[in-house]
């Protein structure tokens, strides 16, 4: 294929014209190299937006309804929307010539990477990332040129005062027809062998050329071989197997069917709508493949004996892989079992490409899984594990071996299960599904120490954390001798398999630098927000470097887990209220003492720019005087936490508005959740002298004092914690496990805030760890 498009641009020369179009600009075409990769016509070029160029691979898809469609992730590359949605005209980089869109639809992003994944070797460098369809082609007279290897996309010619009436022969030995327009789709006249005339949609979007399946049924031929039908002087049924399929198609003389790649490849076709003219000149003769047919017809008796028929004959041929998933769907769906199952199972793998077998069985896997097909599962991975040395990817075989290895646990048989998973791990060894599975072998098999390793090794993953963390806790008081389950045991046992920042130094008060009062340090995030690139784990890093830095003394620092994008289990009321009083959204950024912001959400590598930009703020607010006093005292056991609140009014401007909340914190909350990460520092529980955070007035007596008192319990915490979750589960907000939302108590933190009622500046604040109660301060 890189040897036929190599020579197609040596040998083609470029003629480029220009003709005004319709908006009074010049359209310029040429000549554009194009492949056939696995039925589909694809063509390389780049993209590019004012922001950025990139080189892709794109489908042609004559009859798509739009002008181009791409995945999201090359959209993203292209920057082709704005920050605020809007989106950017894309110019589509042929040699020699250019074509403007004006916005991009979005694509299969299923159908493209599977594509990507299975033809690598074809596509080269650049992935296939999406298509161009009619909105682009049908500016130009399009030649599909397959056995040159060129499309070529020329300026149209002037829509004809008289269109053509009928099909005409011209010299060489080519047809024109007539073209009409019905359904957004450009038509050709057809006739049956009876004389019925019958229209075919212009195409290329599929290998076959497809005709109505009930058209097929009502002429007596449903596996499509209907006879003659005639495109100008040319019969169909000499170069193609017609393919019954389900077609949504209209058009007044009757809908045949849709023009495809094969018949593409023995002809030169121009199809020119502005003309409304299609000109079809023969390169090749005919040469029918009865091989199609013969599949046709396999699959319309809806016999498997037919199609194994089929694939001991044809086994070579190009339907065959399609025949062997047909022959596998039909065995299930019949309730086969055991050698009938496996044998189609093998039929799919021997007509795979031996580099990718390996591939196809691990996608089989998955497909049999969310099937519920256990043994069929069981008879991929075997052969998957047989191919793996020669697979282009070679993980792939990891992977196999980690399922079989599920389906095998599952099943009781640990022993088996344990080799498998076993080869997993060593092939990718911080693989969070992987791990868990090893560990739940271990476990079943009581070696409790080496589960708990594994465990630990899955919930820094986001996808397996929550799972594994519930593991832990099941396996941890089983093991002689071990700590307690609490964040500190997991925080050391994670400690350099995850990301993490510290500050350089201790802060210390000075000349610069004076501390007036406790800065109020808010960092409003979500458990869910981004991934290991950017989000949360930017502002969470930043904001565990500034916890290091800035002692309680200094600093009161609380965390808000909002709603969105991501509902987790540790998104509270508390957070949500917080954040409507502030008039805060989005959960990316830090508030400090209610009024100064500063960034909450980064990628790893800029969570020390985050840490240096929110020092600075604090600082600059730390240099703020205070003539208020907050004080502290509390007690927390197993069951409740209570103690006092003094605030005090020292001096200064005693006419303002003064309101003052209470927040209850935890140091460390265990979560893994999709943000990469794992231990969630101070994070905002519940409100504790209002529930709905409004505070409580501050009304000093004679000395200016008021004291307040508090009394919660913890159960009444995570019982309000698990209502609200399930209030916004209930109003489509999204689903959450129901993990980490209880308060531990040796986690328990307490924050008070001083704050202007009508500004939301904050004047003062103070943290403390309550006592224990055989304890004194912590």
């Amino acid at each position: 294929m890189r040897s036929l498009r190599a020579a197609a641009l040596a040998a083609f020369v470029f003629v480029l014209a220009s003709t005004p179009t319709a908006a009074g600009q010049d359209l310029v075409g040429g000549g554009v190299p194009v492949s056939v990769i696995d039925g589909r016509l694809v063509v390389s070029c780049d993209l590019s937006t004012a922001a950025r160029r990139i080189p892709v691979n794109l489908f042609v898809e004559y009859e798509g309804p739009y002008g181009l469609q791409l995945h999201n992730q090359a959209a993203a590359g292209l920057r082709a929307e704005s920050q605020d949605g809007k989106p950017r005209e894309i110019t589509i980089h042929f040699p020699g010539f250019g074509v403007k869109v004006p916005r991009r639809e979005l694509g299969d992003e299923e159908l493209l990477e599977e594509f990507t994944k299975y033809h690598s070797k074809e596509l080269g460098e650049n992935s296939i990332v999406g298509s161009i369809g009619a909105e682009v082609l049908a500016r130009y007279a399009v030649t599909f040129d397959l056995a040159q290897g060129m499309l070529e996309l020329r300026p149209p010619r002037p829509a004809p005062e008289v269109p053509l009436a009928a099909a005409r022969r011209d010299e060489d030995g080519s047809w024109t027809l007539p073209i009409t327009e019905s359904s957004g789709l450009a038509w050709v006249p057809v006739r049956l062998d009876d004389g019925s005339p019958m229209a075919l949609a212009l195409g290329c979007a599929h290998y076959d050329t497809r005709m109505e399946s009930q058209l097929a049924d009502e002429l007596g031929a449903p596996a499509g071989d209907v006879g003659t039908v005639r495109l100008g002087g040319f019969d169909l049924s000499d170069y193609v197997a017609l393919r019954p399929e389900e077609l949504v198609l209209v058009h007044p003389d009757g809908a045949f069917g849709t023009l495809g790649v094969n018949l593409l490849e023995s002809f030169r076709v121009t199809i020119d709508r502005s003309a409304r003219e299609a000109r079809f000149e023969p390169v090749a003769g005919p040469s029918f493949p009865a091989s199609d047919l013969a599949f046709f017809q396999a699959r319309v008796s809806e016999d498997p004996a037919e199609l194994e028929s089929f694939l001991t004959e044809h086994a070579g041929e190009r339907l065959a892989h399609e025949a062997a998933a047909l022959l596998l769907r039909w065995r299930i769906e019949e309730g086969a079992e055991g050698e009938a199952c496996s044998a189609a199972v093998r039929w799919l793998w021997e007509t795979t490409l031996e580099d990718l077998r390996t591939t196809r069985m691990l996608d089989l896997m998955k497909e049999m899984a969310d099937a519920g097909q256990p043994a069929v599962e069981l008879a991929a991975g075997e052969l998957g594990v047989a191919s793996g040395r020669d697979d282009r990817y070679p993980n792939a075989v990891h992977e196999v071996h980690g399922r079989m290895g599920r389906v095998l646990l599952d099943s009781d048989d640990i022993d088996e299960s344990w080799r498998h998973l076993l080869s997993a791990a060593f092939g990718l060894p911080n693989d969070g599904r992987i791990n868990l599975d090893l560990g739940r072998c271990y476990e079943r098999q009581g070696r409790l120490r080496r589960a708990y390793s594994r465990f630990v090794q899955a919930v820094i993953v986001p996808e397996t954390g929550a799972e594994a963390l519930l593991a832990l806790e099941r396996v941890q008081p089983q093991i002689a001798d071990a700590e307690p389950f609490s964040v500190d045991v997991i925080e050391r046992m994670i400690a350099g398999k995850v990301r993490n920042f510290g500050a350089a130094s201790i802060f210390e008060p000075d000349d610069e630098h004076p501390a007036g009062h406790v800065v109020l340090a808010e960092f409003f995030t979500n458990a869910n927000y981004g991934d290991d690139r950017g989000g949360a784990i930017g502002g969470a890093l930043g904001n565990e470097g500034l916890i290091g830095h800035f002692q309680s003394e200094h600093v009161a620092f609380l965390s808000w887990h909002l709603g969105a994008p991501s509902l987790s289990p540790i998104s509270t009321r508390a957070a949500a209220a917080r954040a409507a009083s502030v008039g805060i959204v989005e959960p990316n950024l830090h508030l400090i003492d209610g009024v100064a912001q500063a960034p909450g959400a980064a990628r790893p590598r800029q969570a020390e720019a985050v840490y240096d930009r929110v020092r600075r703020t604090i600082l600059e607010r730390l240099a703020i005087d205070s003539g208020y006093l907050l004080e502290l005292d509390a007690e927390v056991d197993q069951e409740r936490v209570h103690g006092e609140l003094l605030v005090s009014h020292l001096y200064g401007d005693d006419d303002v508005e003064l309101v003052v909340r209470l927040v209850l914190a935890e140091k460390g909350v265990l979560y893994p959740g999709k943000s990469t990460v794992v231990v969630h520092r101070m994070v905002g529980r519940a409100f504790m002298l209002q529930p709905d955070g409004s505070g409580l007035s501050f009304e000093p007596d004679e000395g200016g004092e008021q004291l307040f008192a508090f009394d919660l319990r913890l159960e009444d915490v995570r019982a309000a914690q698990e209502a609200y979750l399930d209030e916004l589960e209930a109003a489509g907000e999204g689903a959450t496990p129901r993990m980490a939302t209880g308060v531990a108590p040796g986690e328990v933190r307490l924050v008070a805030f001083l704050a202007n009622a009508r500004t939301g500046e904050v004047l003062q604040a103070v943290s403390m760890d309550p006592k224990g109660p055989d304890e004194g301060q912590q």
